[in-house]
């Protein structure tokens, strides 16, 4: 074996070196490696667990949001029905309004009517009257003169 060495050009110095690696690399491993590695796990699982948080808060806000949505939209579906509702006792009460505005207007037509077709008999009255009486001065006026 020792030929075999000789002949790759290892000597004896190699196993020591070699013993001297594996001995700083088990330390080293222990003490630097080991806990780096653990860095690494730990925030990669602190990673995926803020990701996984962050999914199910991301997933939780949706839903409500969802609902925020859904409610907004049955109290803007409430708020049209209610307006409705009022426009149409409004358009009611204007009518009501409206045709006893008319009916009133139509009574004082009426009622105007009435009096200046009575105050028309009266003055047609008075007129025939002062028409005969007109009639009766001129005609004795006349009678006089001859």
């Amino acid at each position: 074996m020792e030929a075999i060495l000789l002949q790759l050009g290892l000597d004896r110095s190699f196993f020591a070196l070699f013993g001297v690696f594996a001995v700083l690399f088990v330390v080293i491993s222990n003490v630097y490696f080991k806990p780096f590695l653990k860095l690494f796990e730990y925030r990669d699982r602190r990673t995926v667990q803020d990701r996984e948080a962050a999914e199910k808060l991301m997933a939780h806000a949706d839903a409500k949001f969802e609902d925020y949505r859904k409610r907004l939209s049955e109290e803007r579906a409430a708020a049209l029905k209610s307006f409705e509702m009022v426009m149409s006792e409004a358009k009611k009460e204007e009518a009501a309004i409206i045709s006893n505005a008319r009916g009133e207007a139509k009574k004082i037509t009426q009622d105007a009517a009435d009096s200046v077709s009575k105050q028309r008999e009266q003055l047609g009255k008075q007129l025939q009257a002062d028409v005969e009486n007109l009639a009766k001065s001129i005609s004795e006026t006349l009678l006089a003169r001859k």
